[in-house]
């Protein structure tokens, strides 16, 4: 067996998975009716109409700290098949190479403990940071380190209600009340 007849299932998997995705986006597209509306281009969010700015800040750990999740999941994943063959790394002449298979797999591991160490020392690692860490904080001779003032937020405006209709049946029920009374 080649090289090419062990990878044929791969290859054949992978042109399946890519005809899956690309087919029926094209056959959507030619079928599809294509009826414009204002309606249909404003953004979907979860059925309630968007309000604001789209362009929101966002703390910065939320992305740092999904990248170093996403790098040790995939250490993790390479590491799984590593290790299942790892009795069977032979050199071409059949004889047992797990001193070399072992120290490919240290070395991958040490790389990705320095990037560890790295994120660590950087304190990308530490969720709540002290004052003194964070950007933006006020430091002055004496003083204990204090956060920037927030921003003074603007009131949303009220809606204006006509409360005409509302006064004068109440003053009309008040008038036939006293009325009553008399």
């Amino acid at each position: 067996m080649n090289v090419i007849e062990d990878y044929q299932v791969v290859l054949i998997f992978l042109l399946v998975g890519v005809a899956m995705v690309v087919v029926p986006m094209i056959t959507l597209t030619l079928l599809r009716p294509k009826k414009p509306s204002v309606a249909k281009e404003v953004p979907y969010e979860c059925g309630m109409d968007p309000v604001g700015d789209a362009q929101v800040c966002f703390d910065l750990r939320f992305y740092t700290d999904a990248l170093i999740f996403v790098v040790f999941d995939v250490e993790a994943v390479f590491m799984f098949p590593w290790a299942k063959v790892f009795r069977r790394f032979t050199d071409p002449q059949g004889r047992p190479q797990t001193g070399f298979a072992l120290a490919e797999g240290l070395i991958f591991v040490g790389v990705l403990a320095l990037g560890l160490v790295y994120v660590w020392a950087k304190g990308d690692i530490d969720w709540v940071k002290s004052l003194r860490a964070q950007r933006g904080v006020v430091h002055a001779a004496g003083v204990v380190p204090t956060l920037p003032a927030p921003e003074a937020e603007t009131p949303e405006p009220e809606a204006q209600v006509d409360d005409a209709p509302v006064a004068a049946a109440a003053t009309a029920a008040s008038q036939h009340a006293t009325s009553a009374h008399h």
